[in-house]
Protein backbone atom coordinates (compact mmCIF):
# COMPACT_ATOMS: atom_id res chain seq x y z
CA UNK A 1 0.00 0.00 0.00
CA UNK A 2 3.12 2.53 0.97
CA UNK A 3 4.57 1.54 -2.22
CA UNK A 4 1.21 2.28 -4.40
CA UNK A 5 0.99 5.63 -2.44
CA UNK A 6 4.47 6.73 -3.58
CA UNK A 7 4.21 5.47 -6.96
CA UNK A 8 1.25 7.48 -7.45
CA UNK A 9 3.30 10.69 -6.49
CA UNK A 10 5.64 9.96 -8.48
CA UNK A 11 3.14 9.75 -11.41
CA UNK A 12 1.70 13.08 -10.13
CA UNK A 13 5.01 14.81 -10.18
CA UNK A 14 5.92 13.30 -13.92
CA UNK A 15 2.63 14.44 -14.94
CA UNK A 16 3.01 18.23 -12.81
CA UNK A 17 6.77 18.54 -14.85
CA UNK A 18 5.26 17.41 -18.21
CA UNK A 19 2.47 19.82 -18.06
CA UNK A 20 4.93 22.78 -16.88
CA UNK A 21 7.26 21.77 -20.00
CA UNK A 22 4.34 21.68 -22.20
CA UNK A 23 2.97 24.76 -21.04
CA UNK A 24 6.19 26.31 -21.39
CA UNK A 25 6.54 24.93 -25.20
CA UNK A 26 3.20 26.22 -26.17
CA UNK A 27 4.33 29.76 -24.31
CA UNK A 28 7.28 29.44 -26.64
CA UNK A 29 5.34 28.61 -29.76
CA UNK A 30 3.00 31.80 -29.06
CA UNK A 31 6.03 34.51 -28.82
CA UNK A 32 7.87 32.92 -32.27
CA UNK A 33 4.36 33.50 -34.11
CA UNK A 34 3.84 37.08 -32.56
CA UNK A 35 6.94 37.80 -33.22
CA UNK A 36 7.10 36.01 -37.07
CA UNK A 37 3.31 38.43 -37.07
CA UNK A 38 5.34 41.19 -36.11
CA UNK A 39 8.21 40.86 -38.43
CA UNK A 40 5.20 40.69 -41.22
CA UNK A 41 3.98 43.67 -40.28
CA UNK A 42 6.92 45.36 -40.62
CA UNK A 43 7.86 44.07 -43.95
CA UNK A 44 4.37 45.22 -45.04
CA UNK A 45 4.31 48.61 -43.75
CA UNK A 46 8.20 49.12 -44.61
CA UNK A 47 7.23 48.13 -48.32
CA UNK A 48 3.98 50.42 -48.13
CA UNK A 49 6.78 52.97 -47.22
CA UNK A 50 9.22 52.45 -50.40
CA UNK A 51 6.30 52.44 -52.63
CA UNK A 52 4.52 55.50 -51.34
CA UNK A 53 7.86 57.14 -51.30
CA UNK A 54 8.30 56.04 -54.85
CA UNK A 55 4.82 57.34 -55.85
CA UNK A 56 4.89 60.50 -54.73
CA UNK A 57 8.19 61.88 -56.31
CA UNK A 58 7.45 60.04 -59.30
CA UNK A 59 3.95 61.97 -59.74
CA UNK A 60 5.79 65.36 -58.51
CA UNK A 61 8.33 65.03 -61.32
CA UNK A 62 5.92 63.91 -63.67
CA UNK A 63 2.94 66.81 -62.74
CA UNK A 64 3.61 70.63 -61.80
CA UNK A 65 2.59 70.91 -58.20
CA UNK A 66 -0.19 73.27 -59.02
CA UNK A 67 -1.63 69.95 -61.16
CA UNK A 68 -1.55 67.96 -58.24
CA UNK A 69 -2.78 70.28 -56.09
CA UNK A 70 -6.27 70.62 -58.26
CA UNK A 71 -6.82 67.40 -59.72
CA UNK A 72 -7.59 65.00 -57.89
CA UNK A 73 -8.00 62.24 -60.37
CA UNK A 74 -4.28 62.22 -60.92
CA UNK A 75 -3.37 59.55 -58.04
CA UNK A 76 -7.23 59.98 -56.01
CA UNK A 77 -6.28 61.75 -53.56
CA UNK A 78 -6.46 65.77 -52.93
CA UNK A 79 -2.77 67.80 -52.80
CA UNK A 80 -1.49 69.93 -50.87
CA UNK A 81 1.71 71.82 -49.87
CA UNK A 82 1.29 73.27 -46.66
CA UNK A 83 1.56 70.25 -44.57
CA UNK A 84 -2.00 69.59 -43.99
CA UNK A 85 -2.04 65.47 -43.99
CA UNK A 86 -3.51 63.10 -46.43
CA UNK A 87 -3.93 60.06 -47.74
CA UNK A 88 -2.36 58.05 -50.80
CA UNK A 89 -3.09 54.18 -50.97
CA UNK A 90 -3.05 54.17 -46.92
CA UNK A 91 0.05 55.86 -46.06
CA UNK A 92 -0.52 59.17 -44.72
CA UNK A 93 1.44 61.95 -46.44
CA UNK A 94 2.42 65.83 -45.14
CA UNK A 95 4.14 67.47 -47.61
CA UNK A 96 5.51 70.70 -46.75
CA UNK A 97 7.05 73.59 -49.41
CA UNK A 98 10.30 74.60 -47.68
CA UNK A 99 9.76 77.84 -48.64
CA UNK A 100 6.90 77.97 -46.53
CA UNK A 101 8.73 77.49 -43.15
CA UNK A 102 11.05 79.76 -40.96
CA UNK A 103 14.60 79.62 -41.82
CA UNK A 104 16.54 77.64 -39.00
CA UNK A 105 20.30 79.63 -39.81
CA UNK A 106 18.88 82.77 -40.13
CA UNK A 107 15.14 83.47 -39.22
CA UNK A 108 13.30 86.49 -39.84
CA UNK A 109 13.30 88.67 -36.73
CA UNK A 110 10.43 89.83 -37.11
CA UNK A 111 8.38 86.58 -37.65
CA UNK A 112 10.56 85.41 -34.52
CA UNK A 113 9.41 88.16 -32.41
CA UNK A 114 5.79 87.53 -33.46
CA UNK A 115 6.13 83.56 -32.13
CA UNK A 116 8.13 84.25 -29.19
CA UNK A 117 5.33 86.84 -28.03
CA UNK A 118 2.93 84.67 -28.51
CA UNK A 119 4.28 81.88 -27.59
CA UNK A 120 6.61 83.62 -24.21
CA UNK A 121 4.68 86.63 -23.51
CA UNK A 122 7.90 88.81 -25.20
CA UNK A 123 8.62 90.12 -28.19
CA UNK A 124 12.17 91.24 -27.38
CA UNK A 125 12.43 87.53 -27.23
CA UNK A 126 12.82 86.37 -30.86
CA UNK A 127 15.49 89.38 -31.13
CA UNK A 128 17.39 88.18 -28.77
CA UNK A 129 17.41 84.43 -30.14
CA UNK A 130 17.79 85.88 -33.65
CA UNK A 131 21.00 87.25 -32.57
CA UNK A 132 22.08 84.39 -30.26
CA UNK A 133 21.83 82.41 -33.24
CA UNK A 134 24.00 84.35 -35.70
CA UNK A 135 26.27 84.35 -32.87
CA UNK A 136 26.28 80.92 -32.61
CA UNK A 137 27.22 80.37 -36.22
CA UNK A 138 29.72 83.58 -36.57
CA UNK A 139 33.60 82.34 -36.88
CA UNK A 140 34.40 85.32 -33.85
CA UNK A 141 33.77 84.75 -30.18
CA UNK A 142 32.02 88.81 -29.67
CA UNK A 143 28.55 89.09 -29.22
CA UNK A 144 26.47 91.12 -31.24
CA UNK A 145 23.61 93.52 -29.58
CA UNK A 146 21.13 91.16 -27.92
CA UNK A 147 23.29 88.05 -28.89
CA UNK A 148 25.01 85.43 -26.87
CA UNK A 149 28.98 84.03 -27.71
CA UNK A 150 30.91 81.09 -25.58
CA UNK A 151 31.16 83.56 -22.28
CA UNK A 152 27.24 83.40 -21.97
CA UNK A 153 27.11 79.64 -21.84
CA UNK A 154 28.50 77.46 -19.44
CA UNK A 155 28.12 73.90 -20.17
CA UNK A 156 27.50 74.29 -24.39
CA UNK A 157 30.04 74.54 -26.49
CA UNK A 158 29.14 77.41 -29.21
CA UNK A 159 29.56 75.98 -32.80
CA UNK A 160 30.55 78.97 -34.19
CA UNK A 161 30.14 77.38 -37.85
CA UNK A 162 26.89 77.22 -40.04
CA UNK A 163 23.47 74.83 -38.26
CA UNK A 164 23.52 71.47 -38.66
CA UNK A 165 20.39 70.50 -37.45
CA UNK A 166 17.64 72.52 -36.37
CA UNK A 167 17.42 70.81 -33.39
CA UNK A 168 20.88 72.68 -32.15
CA UNK A 169 17.66 75.82 -31.42
CA UNK A 170 17.72 73.77 -28.49
CA UNK A 171 21.21 74.63 -26.54
CA UNK A 172 21.00 78.66 -27.86
CA UNK A 173 20.77 81.13 -25.34
CA UNK A 174 16.91 82.14 -25.04
CA UNK A 175 15.36 79.27 -26.51
CA UNK A 176 13.15 77.70 -23.89
CA UNK A 177 11.77 73.77 -24.55
CA UNK A 178 8.07 75.07 -24.59
CA UNK A 179 9.19 77.21 -26.99
CA UNK A 180 11.15 74.54 -29.12
CA UNK A 181 8.01 72.44 -28.92
CA UNK A 182 5.94 75.22 -30.89
CA UNK A 183 8.39 76.50 -33.65
CA UNK A 184 10.09 73.12 -34.48
CA UNK A 185 7.75 72.17 -36.61
CA UNK A 186 8.20 75.28 -38.63
CA UNK A 187 11.77 75.48 -39.06
CA UNK A 188 13.67 73.91 -41.82
CA UNK A 189 17.71 74.22 -43.11
CA UNK A 190 16.85 74.36 -46.45
CA UNK A 191 14.18 77.43 -46.71
CA UNK A 192 14.46 78.11 -50.98
CA UNK A 193 13.17 81.82 -50.21
CA UNK A 194 9.70 82.82 -48.91
CA UNK A 195 6.74 81.56 -50.10
CA UNK A 196 3.73 83.39 -48.09
CA UNK A 197 0.92 80.77 -50.19
CA UNK A 198 2.84 77.65 -48.89
CA UNK A 199 2.91 78.53 -44.86
CA UNK A 200 1.01 76.23 -43.01
CA UNK A 201 -2.05 77.15 -40.76
CA UNK A 202 0.32 77.00 -37.46
CA UNK A 203 2.41 79.75 -38.93
CA UNK A 204 -0.22 82.28 -40.46
CA UNK A 205 -2.08 82.07 -36.86
CA UNK A 206 1.66 82.98 -35.07
CA UNK A 207 1.90 86.25 -37.22
CA UNK A 208 -1.38 86.73 -38.66
CA UNK A 209 -4.79 87.98 -36.50
CA UNK A 210 -7.04 85.18 -36.21
CA UNK A 211 -10.12 86.86 -38.48
CA UNK A 212 -7.58 86.73 -41.67
CA UNK A 213 -5.99 83.09 -40.73
CA UNK A 214 -9.91 81.61 -40.88
CA UNK A 215 -10.73 83.17 -43.69
CA UNK A 216 -6.97 82.52 -45.67
CA UNK A 217 -7.68 78.99 -44.79
CA UNK A 218 -11.25 78.95 -46.23
CA UNK A 219 -10.18 80.49 -49.20
CA UNK A 220 -7.15 78.33 -49.55
CA UNK A 221 -9.00 74.84 -49.23
CA UNK A 222 -11.66 75.77 -51.30
CA UNK A 223 -9.00 76.55 -53.74
CA UNK A 224 -9.71 80.28 -54.36
CA UNK A 225 -6.56 81.97 -52.86
CA UNK A 226 -4.75 84.15 -55.15
CA UNK A 227 -1.97 86.72 -54.32
CA UNK A 228 -4.06 89.61 -54.40
CA UNK A 229 -6.67 88.05 -52.31
CA UNK A 230 -3.99 87.78 -49.97
CA UNK A 231 -2.61 90.68 -49.96
CA UNK A 232 -5.72 92.74 -49.65
CA UNK A 233 -6.80 90.32 -46.55
CA UNK A 234 -3.28 91.30 -44.84
CA UNK A 235 -1.72 94.18 -46.40
CA UNK A 236 1.67 91.79 -46.99
CA UNK A 237 2.86 92.88 -50.36
CA UNK A 238 3.31 90.07 -52.97
CA UNK A 239 7.11 90.61 -54.75
CA UNK A 240 10.69 89.23 -55.37
CA UNK A 241 11.11 88.38 -51.80
CA UNK A 242 7.95 87.06 -50.83
CA UNK A 243 6.65 84.53 -53.21
CA UNK A 244 2.57 83.42 -53.88
CA UNK A 245 4.20 79.74 -56.14
CA UNK A 246 5.60 76.75 -55.06
CA UNK A 247 8.45 74.64 -54.72
CA UNK A 248 11.31 73.61 -55.82
CA UNK A 249 11.95 72.30 -51.84
CA UNK A 250 9.85 70.27 -49.97
CA UNK A 251 9.88 68.30 -46.34
CA UNK A 252 7.66 65.04 -46.94
CA UNK A 253 6.49 62.72 -44.03
CA UNK A 254 5.24 59.14 -44.86
CA UNK A 255 3.69 57.44 -41.92
CA UNK A 256 2.08 53.82 -42.63
CA UNK A 257 0.33 52.00 -39.65
CA UNK A 258 -0.45 47.92 -40.43
CA UNK A 259 -1.71 46.39 -37.11
CA UNK A 260 0.55 47.31 -34.38
CA UNK A 261 3.48 48.16 -36.39
CA UNK A 262 3.65 52.31 -37.39
CA UNK A 263 6.62 53.61 -39.41
CA UNK A 264 7.41 57.00 -40.40
CA UNK A 265 10.31 58.96 -42.44
CA UNK A 266 10.94 62.61 -43.38
CA UNK A 267 12.52 63.51 -46.93
CA UNK A 268 13.75 66.74 -48.04
CA UNK A 269 14.13 67.09 -51.67
CA UNK A 270 14.43 69.64 -54.10
CA UNK A 271 12.55 68.62 -57.43
CA UNK A 272 14.47 69.52 -60.88
CA UNK A 273 12.30 67.87 -63.12
CA UNK A 274 14.18 68.93 -66.39
CA UNK A 275 17.78 68.41 -65.11
CA UNK A 276 19.89 65.11 -65.80
CA UNK A 277 19.85 64.93 -62.17
CA UNK A 278 16.04 65.05 -61.16
CA UNK A 279 16.17 65.81 -57.21
CA UNK A 280 18.38 66.24 -54.69
CA UNK A 281 17.81 64.87 -51.47
CA UNK A 282 19.14 67.18 -48.66
CA UNK A 283 18.00 65.16 -45.29
CA UNK A 284 16.66 61.83 -44.75
CA UNK A 285 14.93 60.67 -41.36
CA UNK A 286 13.40 57.88 -40.05
CA UNK A 287 11.45 58.91 -36.81
CA UNK A 288 7.52 58.00 -35.35
CA UNK A 289 7.39 62.40 -33.54
CA UNK A 290 9.35 65.19 -34.50
CA UNK A 291 12.47 64.77 -32.13
CA UNK A 292 12.82 61.39 -31.23
CA UNK A 293 15.47 59.32 -33.06
CA UNK A 294 13.01 55.53 -32.88
CA UNK A 295 13.06 54.25 -35.79
CA UNK A 296 9.81 52.19 -35.38
CA UNK A 297 7.27 51.37 -33.11
CA UNK A 298 4.35 49.55 -31.57
CA UNK A 299 1.19 50.86 -30.17
CA UNK A 300 0.12 49.61 -27.27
Amino acid sequence: MKQSGIALIQVLLLSTILMVVLLSMNHQARQHIRLAAAVQQYTSANMALHSAEAEIIFNMLSNLPLALQKNADITGSKWNFHGKPFLLNDVTLQIQDTSGLISASSPNSDILSQVTHQVMGSAQLGKDIAAALADWQDKDNTPRLDGAEQANYSNILVRNGPLQFSEEWQFVKGVTAELYQQIAPLLTLFPQGVNINQQPDSLWRLHLPAAQVTELIRARNAGELTASMFQQLTGITIDEFTRFSTGPGYRINFTVKNADVRLSRELTLRLMPFQKQPFDVYEYRLRTLPTDTIHATADN
